[in-house]
């Protein structure tokens, strides 16, 4: 009989956090759901950097990353494998790579996963590893942003084309803010290849409180909304 395999997955902005902050979430870990009715538990932490692996099981595995150098880490992976009886687990997952921070849960046959995926992220939440508020909305509504960027570009061309036949000036205002709102993720993307982003480290000893606002994120669902409300403008004035 095949098993029952549930996933939960979800992928959070990357920031710099300290080993002060990774060793509260491997000890937490380690004293993790203490209801459930584990078999086993196997905790363990894995760290990649500059072409050195090192691993270590426990509450103390947070150390891993003292034989690394700090800037160097290029991942860590944190693991917590929940045992109910023989093939039958929830597996735990935290990732931390420069570009982004991944949780993810795996469960076979325990019934566990949606109740371990829930707790984690919000212990995530809680010890400030990932991000939340404006912030993450503004990054998740500029990532809607890019998929819609060639309707808005193709919607500016035929309010552009109208304008050419009517020549009224306000389908023209409604193509230009249309036409920037398009544009805007395309040339975010072009700027950060011209000038790529210095990659923050994955961990610091201490991580001093920035507010780190995704300025360009914010820019480009400006523009959207400019040229949303243009759009609705000129649409007003053609139905009078």
């Amino acid at each position: 009989m095949a098993q029952v395999r549930n996933q939960y997955k979800e992928v959070y902005a990357p920031r710099t956090i300290s080993k002060a902050l990774l060793k509260a979430l491997v000890e937490a870990l380690a004293e993790f759901k203490p209801g459930l009715p584990t078999t086993s538990r196997k905790l363990k932490v894995k760290a990649i950097g500059a072409g050195r692996a090192s691993e270590l099981q426990g509450p103390e595995a947070w150390k891993v990353i003292d034989p690394h150098a700090l800037a160097e880490l290029e991942q860590v992976r944190v693991e917590l494998v929940l045992g109910a009886a023989e093939r039958r687990n929830c597996e735990l997952h935290i990732e931390f790579r420069s570009g982004y921070i991944a949780l993810s849960v795996a469960d076979v046959e325990t019934g566990w996963g949606k109740s371990v995926f829930e707790d984690t992220h919000t212990l995530l939440k809680n010890l400030g590893i990932t991000s939340a508020g404006w912030n993450e909305r503004l990054r998740k509504f500029y990532g809607l942003l890019e998929i819609f960027q060639n309707v808005l570009l193709a919607l500016s061309a035929a309010i552009f084309a109208l304008w050419l036949a009517r020549e009224e000036a306000s389908h023209l205002f409604a193509s230009l803010a249309l036409l920037v709102a398009g544009v805007m993720p395309a040339l975010t993307r072009a700027f950060h290849f011209l000038r790529p982003p210095r990659t923050a480290p994955i961990f610091q000893e201490t991580v001093a409180r920035t507010r780190n606002f995704p300025w360009a994120e914010a820019t480009a669902v400006l523009a959207f909304a400019t040229g949303v409300l243009q759009l609705a403008r000129a649409l007003l004035e053609i139905l009078r």
